[in-house]
């Protein structure tokens, strides 16, 4: 072949080879790649058991039912731990301190291409836990300076969750749990920190916390309602406009003048109901809800960088409430502002935060999800909260209306024969809601329950058996902890993953491992997730 004659091969090859590049970046910018969605799972660390072999069986569990990440449980709600801490050994829960779970954990999990997230219950104690024993004075107080445990839930029961200041300093948040934080990412090969209760206990009282003495001293101080400098000096609002309210940039004195004076209930009255020009508007709870952000803020902020001090790789993911702008008046936690510092945010959509049937479900989950991703831009990967429990509603109500009635059942005395038959009537409405699902699919336990609800029922001969609904109680809670396979629709799951995958999120992830093995899911899971 001649030169000529090569060079002009050369020259078709190279225009071929440009078309070739220039066709493929017209597709790639017509047609993107679909993105991979990622299956991830909630887990406590009783699913994972105390044993290398009991590890490895969950995680194998896992990766037959195409799970990609693993967020398991380090931090409990009662402030126990579950990994071999140094820096907290006395936080650590009795029955995992011989035995690390987060190193089996992660060892088997990488082995199966599954990450591993650790999931930390960020501000929130136990009464009898470490962290309040040692330290009480790092517990968010109400304006009568008593502790959210105390706070009465329906039935006058208390709440029992112990929320934890997140603004003290030092306190809870820099002296517990951020080393904490530290600890695992320094210790582990993990692939990721969760946030959980991140935010205040706005759940139970939104406006009554926290007004320990720090936070009576640094909200002002945070917002500057009065001059640290030059403090025997006020300052009043000059009018140099007529509403009255256009008046605030000079920085006039808004804090009353015997502030110092005034007890915890005054002070904490001043700040949810006070003015901060007199004679405006009754808006200085604005500062009080404003204030709650920027502290929750500044803590996932300094998690993530120190985090990523010590291992940039790290990835850091929360779980979250459903509506950022919401959450934020209520808890504190104004999520859509994390983007800097989360990597993958996982709202609970959980159809116990919605009302309405479970088709008003569906569809609420796939608009929630859009305004989600709308709310932080897509600028982060967003998976999908859905738990289990929440959605056989339908299934589950009756079956909690019979033992609760049961329950006021028994605790009346057999000569109140009105309120007994009245009770009586609920427990045999409660059960006809039941029977024929019951029959269906445990008609052993449909007989066994018949019997004890026609056994409570008004008897002409005397009064009913007191024994009885002790047994229906009984019998009720082994159903609720151990449904009959089938029962529980699995087909619910997955028209719920369905509803998410409407809205195109990132992932799904599903609380929780422990529900998805008592429901007798995992075949459905399985199923759903399906590649």
């Amino acid at each position: 072949m001649t030169r000529t004659a090569s060079k002009g091969v050369a020259t078709i090859v190279a225009a071929v080879t440009i078309a070739f590049f220039l066709l493929s970046l017209g597709k790639t910018a017509s047609t993107p790649e679909p993105r991979s969605e990622v299956h991830a799972i909630w887990a406590h660390p009783s699913d994972a058991g105390q044993t290398p072999e009991s590890v490895r069986a969950f995680v194998e569990q896992c990766k037959r039912a195409n799970i990609d990440l693993i967020v398991m449980m380090g931090k409990g709600t009662d402030g126990s731990i579950f990994w071999k801490s140094r820096r907290f050994p006395q936080a650590v829960a009795p029955a995992y301190q011989s035995f690390d779970l987060i190193e089996n954990l992660t060892r088997e999990a990488h082995a199966q291409g599954i990450r591993v997230h650790i999931w930390l219950c960020d501000f929130v104690e136990g009464i009898n836990g470490a962290a309040y024993r040692e330290h009480p004075e790092w517990a968010q107080l109400n304006a009568d300076g008593g502790i959210t445990s105390t706070e009465p839930l329906n039935g006058g029961r208390p709440y029992g969750g112990l929320g934890m200041c997140p603004a003290r300093r030092p306190g809870y948040t820099d002296q517990w749990l951020l080393p904490m934080i530290e600890e695992l990412a320094a210790n582990y090969p993990i692939d990721g920190i969760h946030h959980d209760y991140v935010r205040y206990t706005g759940d139970v009282a939104p406006d009554s916390y926290c007004f320990c003495d720090f936070c009576l001293k640094n909200l002002p101080r945070h917002a500057l309602f009065n001059w640290e400098t030059r403090p025997e000096e006020r300052y009043r609002a000059q009018m140099v406009r007529p509403r009255i309210e256009a008046n605030w940039e000079d920085s006039p004195s808004m804090l009353p003048a015997d502030w110092e004076q005034r007890d915890r209930r005054e002070k904490a009255d001043f700040l949810l109901n006070g003015r901060t020009l007199p004679g405006g508007p009754a808006d200085m709870r604005y500062f009080f809800y404003e204030y709650r952000v920027d502290q929750i803020n500044a803590f996932v902020r300094e998690a993530w960088e120190r985090v990523k001090r010590i291992n940039p790789r790290i990835e850091i993911s929360a779980a979250v409430f459903k509506n950022p702008i919401q959450s934020a008046r209520f808890i504190g936690q104004k999520w859509n502002d994390w983007t800097p510092w989360i990597d993958t945010f996982m709202p609970m959509s959980y159809r116990s935060h919605f009302q309405g049937s479970f088709d008003a479900y569906l569809d609420h989950l796939t608009e929630i999800t859009t305004r989600q991703m709308e709310w932080i831009g897509r600028r982060k990967p967003l998976y999908v909260g859905i738990a289990t429990t929440y959605l056989f509603r339908e299934e589950t109500q009756p079956l909690d209306d019979l033992r609760q009635a049961a329950s006021e059942l028994k605790a009346l005395p057999a000569t109140d024969a009105k309120n007994r038959a009245e009770k009586a009537r609920a427990i045999a409405t409660a059960f006809e809601a039941v029977r024929a699902r019951l029959a269906r699919f445990a008609p052993e336990r449909e007989r066994e329950l018949a019997t004890l609800v026609a056994a409570v029922a008004p008897q002409e001969s005397g009064p009913a058996d007191l024994a009885t609904p002790d047994a229906l109680v009984n019998l009720v809670n082994r159903l609720r902890r151990e449904p009959p396979p089938g029962y529980l629709p699995p087909e619910k799951l997955a028209q719920a993953i369905a509803a998410a995958r409407k809205a195109q999120p990132d992932g799904i992830v599903i609380f929780a491992a422990g529900s998805v093995t008592r429901e007798n899911l995992w075949p459905a899971l399985e199923a759903a997730f399906e590649r």
